[in-house]
C-alpha cells in the first residue's frame, strides 16, 4: 500500500513515473529474494559486507559523479546507484552481527560499534550527506538501546554527540550551514535557503483537511515546492490528500513499523532479533526527520520517505531490508519452541 501511494505521488510530482514503476517492481524482486535467503548465513558474512560497503563508499569519492553539489552517485551500466542507500542496510546487518555476540552490551563491544560507525559515515558526511549520517548515528543508537545497552552508555553517546555539535557548521557545505541558519526562521531568506521550506510548509497548510485531490495540488503541480519528488514529496502528498490523509499515511507507517516488532519478537535468535530491530529504527528515523522538516519542525538535512519518494537505490534496498525481516519472521520459533522470553528488544520497545 506504501509502494503504491508513493508511485500515485512521484506520478503527480511529475517525476520519471515508469522508471520508477521498474524500481519498484526491481525492489519486489530483491524483496522475494531475501525472504527466501535464511538471514542466519548474513551473520558469517558481516565482515565482507562491511569491507564492500567501505569500497563502494570510497568509489564514490573516486569515480562518483556530482550532481545538485554532492558526490554521491555511481552509475551501474548506464543506471545511478547512489551507494549510501544501500549502506544504510548494510550498515543495520553489520551491527545486528557485531551485537548478538553477547547477551549484553560491555564498554568494550560498545566501543566496537562506534569504530564500526564512525568510518563510513565520515565517508558519506564528506560526500556531502548530512541525512544519511543523520540515519547512521539514529540505526546506532537505536540498535545499541534495543540490544540492551546501559543507560551510562547511551548517554555517554549522547554527551559526545553534544560536544562535538559545535564543530558540525565546519563540516558542512555553505548550503548546509544556511539551512540550519534559517530552520527557526525561514523569512530570513525567503527566496534563497528558507524557499524550499516556506514552499513545503505552504503546500501542506494548503492541504486542508481533506486536501486539494490527487494531481490538483497548486503548489506540487505549479512547481513551487523543491524536490517535490524526493525530499519534499510528503509536502506534495499533504496538499493532495489533506490532513486525514496524511494521517493515513502515517497510519500505514506505524502498522509498518508494529509489524517489524513483531517479527523480531518471535525470532528465533538474538541475531534476529537485531536484524528486525535495525530495520525498524532505520525506517523510523527516516519517517520522523523526512515528515519534521516537510512541515518545519525539524531541519531540512535531505531524506527521502521511505517507498513514497522517487529513487531507485533507497526503494530497492529499503524493499530489500523488508525482505530481509520477512526472512526472519519465516523462520520463527514454532509452537514447539519456548516462548516466554521474547528478548531484550521486545521489552524495551514495550517500555
Amino acid at each position: 500500500m506504501l509502494a503504491a501511494l508513493g508511485l500515485m505521488t512521484v506520478f503527480s510530482a511529475h517525476a520519471d513515473w515508469g522508471r520508477q514503476v521498474l524500481w519498484v517492481i526491481l525492489g519486489a524482486g530483491g524483496y522475494a529474494a531475501a525472504a527466501s535467503f535464511d538471514y542466519r548465513r548474513l551473520r558469517s558474512l558481516a565482515l565482507g559486507l562491511y569491507a564492500g560497503m567501505i569500497l563502494i563508499l570510497l568509489a564514490v569519492h573516486l569515480v562518483g559523479h556530482t550532481a545538485l553539489g554532492a558526490r554521491r552517485w555511481l552509475s551501474v551500466a548506464g543506471f545511478p546507484l547512489e551507494p549510501s542507500e544501500l549502506s544504510k542496510l548494510l550498515l543495520v546487518v553489520v551491527l545486528a552481527a557485531y551485537l548478538s555476540r553477547g547477551e549484553r552490551i560491555s564498554w568494550r563491544m560498545f566501543g566496537g560499534s562506534l569504530l564500526l560507525v564512525a568510518p563510513p559515515a565520515c565517508l558519506i558526511l564528506t560526500q556531502p550527506d548530512l541525512g544519511t549520517t543523520i540515519v547512521f548515528v539514529g540505526v546506532l543508537f537505536g540498535m545499541l538501546f534495543l540490544a540492551g545497552a546501559s543507560a551510562w552508555q547511551l548517554f555517554s553517546l549522547v554527551f559526545a554527540g553534544g560536544v562535538a555539535l559545535p564543530l558540525l557548521p565546519y563540516l558542512l557545505h555553505g548550503y548546509q550551514r544556511r539551512r540550519l541558519e534559517v530552520f527557526l526562521d525561514p523569512t530570513q531568506d525567503p527566496l534563497g535557503a528558507g524557499y524550499n521550506l516556506m514552499q513545503a510548509r505552504i503546500a501542506v497548510g494548503s492541504g486542508g483537511l481533506f486536501g486539494q485531490g490527487w494531481l490538483h495540488g497548486l503548489q506540487g503541480q505549479l512547481g513551487f515546492v523543491p524536490e517535490r519528488a524526493t525530499d519534499f514529496v510528503f509536502a506534495i502528498f499533504a496538499e493532495e490528500f489533506g490532513l486525514l490523509g496524511s494521517l493515513v499515511l502515517l497510519a500505514l507507517f506505524g502498522t509498518l513499523l508494529i509489524r517489524l516488532l513483531r517479527a523480531a519478537a518471535v525470532s528465533r535468535d538474538r541475531f534476529g532479533e537485531l536484524l528486525a530491530g535495525g530495520v525498524f529504527v532505520m525506517i523510523l528515523v527516516q519517517v520522523v526527520e523526512n515528515v519534521g522538516m516537510n512541515i518545519g519542525v525539524l531541519p531540512i538535512a535531505g531524506i527521502p520517505l521511505p517507498l513514497i519518494s522517487y529513487g531507485g537505490s533507497a526503494t530497492i534496498a529499503m524493499l530489500a531490508g523488508l525482505g530481509l525481516v520477512q526472512s526472519v519472521a519465516l523462520r520463527r520459533r514454532t509452537v514447539d519452541e519456548p516462548v516466554a522470553e521474547l528478548g531484550t528488544i521486545t521489552r524495551r520497545a514495550q517500555a
